[in-house]
C-alpha cells in the first residue's frame, strides 16, 4: 500500500491514487487542473514512486524535485513531502 508522508504525519493510499489525498497532510489546492500552481510541493524522497510529469507540470517549469500534487498519482512505495 503506497504511503504519503511528511516529517510528522502519514497517510496510506491506494496504488494509482491521486496525490490530492495529500490535502489531509497540509498540501494546499486551488484549481485542481495544473494551472494555478498552488499545490506545487517539494518531494523529499520517493519521486520515482510518482507518475510521469504531465504536460501541465512541464509547462510550469518547476524545479526537478517539485510536483503539482493535483497532477500526479502515487504508483507505489512511499513519497515524503516537504510540508512541516
Amino acid at each position: 500500500m503506497p504511503v504519503i508522508k511528511t516529517r510528522s504525519r502519514q497517510k496510506n493510499t491506494i496504488a494509482g491514487g491521486s496525490m490530492e489525498a495529500a490535502a489531509e497532510l497540509g498540501v494546499l489546492f486551488g484549481c485542481f487542473k495544473g494551472v494555478c500552481g498552488k499545490c506545487a510541493t517539494t518531494v523529499l524522497s520517493g519521486l520515482n514512486n510518482l507518475s510521469a510529469l504531465t504536460e501541465e507540470e512541464a509547462a510550469m517549469d518547476l524545479e526537478p524535485a517539485r510536483r503539482l500534487m493535483c497532477q500526479c498519482t502515487i504508483d507505489k512505495g512511499t513519497v515524503k513531502l516537504d510540508l512541516d
